[in-house]
């Protein structure tokens, strides 16, 4: 085996091109399936039947962080660092998944009782309960496990599936504008289906038992990674509750036009979260063997990842007038979204560096230095956006997402100016 000080960046480009062959193929998925859901519900359910169904995917894909709890943090690293001890494996994962089931109950529960008890998820429960089943599927879903071992057939698996699922349920049984309330339903039975297959595969491969652990490793754990997934619930918040804001602040009408604006950007931000999960186990290990060689490997990989993206951005700022018009926006409001749609794509040009720091923030374990940045400045976002939205309507919240993301981008750095200071001369 060579020694980390002989390592090349070649060598890994070798090693890892097939995996991220097949990775990219699951992935994939994930970029294309909005682009044929999203115009299809559009048409069927109307911009403010489409604000609806964001309202409830935000909804679920929030209450998923307090699912996660962490594991696709710290449980992805610790599975990378240990994937060669099964005994540890075994430990992992049971206490991972005993601490989220007794998690999943207790957000079931309190999901219920919020859009049960508050008027403005009241007037679309059904719609918001059966989106729910997101938030169950994510419970089972074994994919921060695979991304730890490195095993990228089974993650591209669960995606195909899932999203194959998905997609047959829309096309066959959205027929009418009131079926809206059954989308995030769909989504949710596609990614339990995939989940727990690959979940069974895990368990009978690996031959774990939930013998290993205990309610009071499972509670340790809970305790231990408190701080981390509270500063998750924060990012969750900024990322998906401008929607609700803006259902609430401008109707469904706004949210919807949002929400078609903002799936476009996602489609970015769904790219650099697959990057960001493909090459995190890696960055954990190299950074971990030795600290120099592996910020080489970090800035080599993002800083190419980041060239084929600006060439897409550039393509797509060109090509905004047939991107709106393929996802049937309302002609009216043509003219009004092009704009903003036009002032959205900056904010993938700075979401790619601010998911690229994030990941030497953990490989370095600048956790509470993360955990601070993160609560603050989605107070910061939170507040800011919806005076904003209040004041200048739709633009408003695209502005205040630029704006946070230049001040997360500094911060990030200030905290890891020493670590690039020590390796600047060998980049």
């Amino acid at each position: 085996m060579k020694s980390i000080k002989n390592f090349s960046f070649k060598d890994l480009y070798n090693s890892k091109a097939k995996s991220f062959i097949i990775y990219s193929i699951g992935q994939a998925i994930n970029l294309i399936s909005p682009l044929l859901v999203m115009p299809y519900i559009v048409s069927v359910c109307g911009e403010e039947g489409f604000g609806k169904v964001g309202v409830g995917y935000s909804f679920a894909l929030i209450s998923i962080v307090l699912i996660d709890y962490g594991s696709y943090i710290n449980g992805t690293k610790e599975i990378s660092i240990h994937s060669n001890d099964n005994k540890i494996l075994c430990e992992k994962f049971a206490t991972i998944y005993f601490a989220k089931f007794i998690l999943i109950l207790s957000v079931l529960l309190l999901s219920s009782i919020l859009i049960l008890s508050i008027p403005f998820f009241q007037k679309d429960y059904l719609q918001l309960l059966l989106s729910l089943l997101i938030v169950v599927g994510q419970f089972i879903n074994p994919t921060w496990f695979f991304q730890g071992i490195q095993n990228f057939k089974w993650i591209s698996a669960i995606n195909i599936l899932s999203k194959c699922i998905y997609l047959a349920c829309v096309f066959l049984f959205i027929k009418t504008p009131a079926d809206y309330i059954y989308a995030n339903a769909f989504f949710g039975i596609g990614l339990i289906t995939a989940s727990f297959s690959g979940f069974i595969w895990i368990y009978s491969k690996y031959d774990f038992s939930f013998q290993h652990t205990s309610l009071e490793k499972a509670l340790n754990l809970l305790k231990e990674e408190f701080n981390l997934t509270a500063s998750q619930l924060f990012f969750s918040l900024y990322q998906y509750a401008p929607v609700m804001i803006i259902s609430y602040v401008g109707g469904d009408l706004l949210a919807g036009q949002f929400r078609i604006i903002d799936q476009i950007i996602m489609i970015f931000r769904t790219y650099f979260q697959m990057f960001f999960n493909f090459i995190y186990a890696e960055v954990c290990l190299k950074i971990f063997q030795d600290s120099e060689q592996g910020l080489k490997v970090w800035f080599k990989f993002n800083f190419l990842n980041y060239c084929l993206v600006g060439a897409m951005l550039i393509f797509s700022f060109f090509m905004a007038n047939d991107i709106l018009s393929f996802f049937n926006v309302d002609l009216v409001a043509h003219h009004y979204l092009l704009s903003i749609f036009k002032l959205g794509l900056l904010i993938p040009l700075l979401m790619g560096i601010t998911f690229a720091l994030k990941q030497l923030m953990f490989a370095y374990n600048k956790n509470t230095h993360y955990i601070q940045i993160t609560i603050i400045s989605s107070i910061l976002y939170l507040i800011i956006v919806y005076f904003l939205v209040k004041a200048i309507g739709l633009a408003g919240s695209f502005i205040t997402t630029l704006v946070m993301e230049f001040l997360i981008i500094f911060l990030y750095i200030v905290v890891l100016r020493r670590n690039f200071l020590k390796t600047s001369k060998h980049l």
